[in-house]
């Protein structure tokens, strides 16, 4: 069995990864830093199980080249962890003129779906999504659904959150009958290097709040399990918190918001010319 896992040579990511080793023949890793990724193929016994591929969330072309890579080296994918995330200051837009958090928490990951989409349904896969409680302060907004105009680098990461669990639930609702399944899910308060690109009086708060955090071990705990468990065991476009099915807000239960988020993505992208 194949598994694509995103932000995987550190935090959540990398312990997830050590986890599930033994459990998958084959890990198709997108990572941003290959030379990193490089010197961590040392600690697994077997490196020809791994297979790290370049990919820059914030770039959509670095998505699009390493979207056609996998579709071209793989027939089947069986399990996806959308594992990478982050916060990024309030404004700083990518190459293609997006906001970093709405490109890396989102569009990246929805892009990346929809390139490799024939593997996913032949595979039949299971798409996990890594969102956060911090979604609960967030709301969907019409009027800025890419964060643009989102002046707060915490209330924009919110939202970015929310939009890992609308895409679970579109998700559900659009290839549930093609054999795909789809999850969200909150890894819990994790003390890692998340933050790390933030102004410094964020870098500060998220220091000092992180002396309550819980490690990466521990964080990378439901992600596991879901990959682990066979879908029909577990509720389909759920949002799952230590490893049981947890109600999420309002905003994430709302089918409009889900739909219109969807569209968007998909706007957003054709207007680069990439779909």
């Amino acid at each position: 069995m194949n598994l694509l896992l995103t932000g995987s040579t550190s935090g959540i990511g990398l312990e997830t990864l050590k986890v599930l080793y033994p459990h998958f023949d084959r890990f198709i890793l997108p990572v941003r830093n290959m030379e990193k990724a490089q010197r961590l193929a040392s600690q697994f016994p077997k490196t020809e199980k791994l297979d790290w591929v370049e990919m820059d969330l914030s770039s959509m072309k670095s998505v699009q080249n390493a979207g056609s890579y996998i579709q071209e080296n793989y027939s089947e994918i069986h399990v996806v962890i959308n594992n990478a995330g982050g916060m990024f200051p309030a404004g700083k837009k990518t190459e293609d003129g997006f906001d970093m958090t709405f490109a890396v928490n989102h569009l990246g990951h929805f892009f990346l779906f929809k390139l490799v989409e024939n593997a996913l349904v032949k595979g039949k896969a299971k798409i996990i999504n890594v969102s956060s409680e911090a979604h609960r302060i967030a709301s969907f907004n019409t009027e800025d659904p890419s964060l643009k105009k989102s002046g707060n680098i915490f209330s924009a990461y919110c939202q970015a959150k929310l939009y890992n669990i609308l895409f679970t639930k579109e998700l559900k609702k659009r290839f549930s009958e093609q054999g795909i399944s789809s999850f969200s899910l909150h890894p819990g308060a994790v003390k890692t290097a998340f933050g790390s690109e933030t102004d410094p009086i964020s870098k500060m708060i998220i220091r000092a709040t992180q002396l309550f955090f819980i490690s990466a071990k521990k964080g990378a705990q439901t992600s596991i399990f879901l990959a682990k468990i066979p879908s029909e065991e577990l509720k389909n476009g759920a949002y799952y918190v230590r490893k049981k099915p947890k109600s999420s807000n309002s905003a994430s239960l709302n089918a409009e918001n889900a739909r219109a988020l969807w569209e968007y993505s998909e706007e957003s992208l054709a207007n680069l010319g990439l779909l």
